[in-house]
């Protein structure tokens, strides 16, 4: 017996001495072997393709400084955590490209005053300290160096927009020539110079250069792109022959449209007649002018003053859908998960036989309707409306093919292109121009989506995958009368009726025990 002790005790230890060589392997060869797997949706704690396209075009040493306080509550401390993580990923993708370090600015002065001259933004923050809150600074901020030109990330803050930010920096940093996109001017387009959309060019400013154009005038060369955000006066004719031509020759043109006005005051829409109508007519596009309600929409705060005070009404506004419905292959809205469309125009393609064709980008839910009434009211509740069709119905689009074909011109595209000349070309068209109004309930996506179609009329892909990574819209489905009082009152009547389970339960147990218990006064 006591040998079989021994033997087991011997092989117990080896056992155990085993287990603790093993780890320690695996431990030294993890070390030096970087692996992890992503199983999150949409991959976003794993860099996306087109940011190791970034990092694998550089040509020269890419240097990321990060000034990151030590000891920082929650979630900033959680942030440095992912964000450590996130910039493994970007030097593994570098192939030795990327040089990383992590500077303490509260233990090192240089660090600190590095920082501070890169732009980095020192912030306020409350912390438990020695039992009480205090008030400390600190630094999250980056500094991104190549090739003697630097970037500064003054403010790191929200994790889901963390490989966006850096991304678009390096690419800035690393791209050889910049691409131009041009925006039509003269009709009352939306343009740089609107102070409440200064966050949306800024975005744009940081990727592309921005140039007007006047269309009386030839498409300067180096516009590679042509836009018009939200015109609200009609086009002459020479104008659109100059849109004809520019199309015709091959090049991409980008259209967010409003077939009616819409004065947020009175709640009131008048028709608008751009002229771009019979354009699009002769392409086999039927943009109506009414407007699209959708069941799935956007829910609003509107002020009402009832005597002497003013109540806040939270509201359901149909007539801005939320479309959650994308294109999953095209790489514009690949990765997009919902946008608001407020007053949006149904878009439908009438040109089967002509060489062109028709992709539906975005569309709306099965449980939206098209109407034509001039009031948009907020108040006026889904079911009062008139609808006169049901959808889901086509949100934005694209137009491809020779559209010299369709509808030729005599004039040049630009100085260097020929009259008469023709090449597959593509317009973007989207049912409406509010999907950055600022004055809206809009979701951040809508920034994205945007910017997603410009870069992809500019035939740059490489920051589509990336923007719209965290940016998730997860609606409540919608349960019918029925399961709705059948989900409340299980609510209301489970806890009790489990309660009363349990006690019986227990009663009965009791009771069998007893009756198992031999009897006191013998059998």
């Amino acid at each position: 017996m006591r040998e079989s002790r021994k033997r087991a005790l011997v092989f117990s230890w080896a056992g155990a001495g085993l287990v603790l060589a093993i780890l320690a392997a695996l431990n030294a060869v993890g070390h030096f072997l970087y692996l992890r797997a992503d199983f999150s949706a949409g991959g976003i704690y794993s860099v996306s393709r087109g940011t190791k396209r970034i990092l694998g075009g550089l040509k020269d040493n890419l240097v990321i400084k990060v000034y990151y306080s030590p000891g920082l509550p929650s979630p900033y401390g959680l942030n440095e955590q992912f964000l450590r993580a996130l910039l493994a990923e970007f030097k593994k993708a570098g192939r030795g490209k990327v040089k990383l370090s992590f500077l303490d600015p509260d233990d090192n002065e240089n660090a600190k005053k590095e920082a501070l001259t890169a732009g980095v933004s020192p912030v306020r923050l409350n912390v438990m300290a020695r039992d009480k809150f205090e008030i400390k600074e600190a630094l999250m901020g980056m500094a991104l160096l190549y090739k003697g030109k630097t970037e500064t990330i003054p403010l790191l803050q929200n994790t889901a927009e963390f490989e966006y930010d850096i991304a678009r920096r390096i690419k800035k940093l690393s791209a050889a020539n910049r691409k131009t996109i041009g925006l039509t001017t003269g009709h009352g387009e939306k343009s740089a110079q609107d102070e409440t959309l200064q966050p949306v060019f800024a975005a744009m400013g940081d990727l592309m250069d921005i140039e007007t154009v006047d269309l009386f005038k030839p498409v300067p060369a180096n516009v590679e792109a042509l836009w018009m955000l939200g015109p609200a006066k009609a086009f002459k004719p020479a104008e659109l022959e100059r849109v004809k031509a520019w199309v015709g020759a091959g090049k991409s043109l980008g259209l967010l449209l409003d077939r009616r006005y819409v004065d947020l005051k009175r709640f009131f829409s008048v028709k608008a007649d751009l002229g771009l109508e019979v354009l699009l007519k002769d392409w086999g596009v039927d943009m109506r002018d009414g407007f699209v309600v959708d069941a799935r929409c956007e829910r609003i705060q509107l002020q009402q003053q009832t005597g002497g005070f003013i109540m806040m009404n939270l509201l359901d506004y149909a007539f801005i859908p939320v479309a959650s419905d994308f294109d999953t292959r095209h790489p514009a809205t690949r990765g997009l998960d919902a946008v608001s469309l407020p007053f949006v125009h149904p878009i439908a393609f009438r040109g089967e036989g002509k060489p062109l064709r028709y992709t539906p980008l975005v569309r709306s839910s099965a449980s939206s309707w098209y109407v034509t009434n001039d009031m948009v009211s907020p108040y006026e509740r889904l079911g009062d409306l008139d609808k006169a069709e049901k959808g889901p119905f086509s949100l934005a689009g694209i137009i491809e093919g020779d559209f010299y074909k369709v509808t030729p011109s005599t004039y040049a595209a630009t100085d260097a292109a020929a009259p008469g000349t023709s090449a597959p070309g593509r317009v973007v068209l989207v049912g409406t121009s509010r999907i950055i109004h600022p004055g809206l309930s809009i979701k951040p996506v809508n920034v994205a989506m945007l910017l997603n179609l410009i870069e992809w009329t500019l035939q740059d892909e490489s920051l589509l995958s990336i923007r719209s990574k965290g940016l998730t819209y997860r609606p409540f489905r919608e349960l019918s009368a029925a399961a709705k009082f059948a989900v409340k009152n299980a609510m209301i009547f489970s806890l009790p009726l489990a309660l009363v389970g349990a006690g019986l339960a227990v009663y009965r147990r009791q009771q069998k025990r007893r009756r198992a218990l031999p009897s006191v006064y013998g059998p």
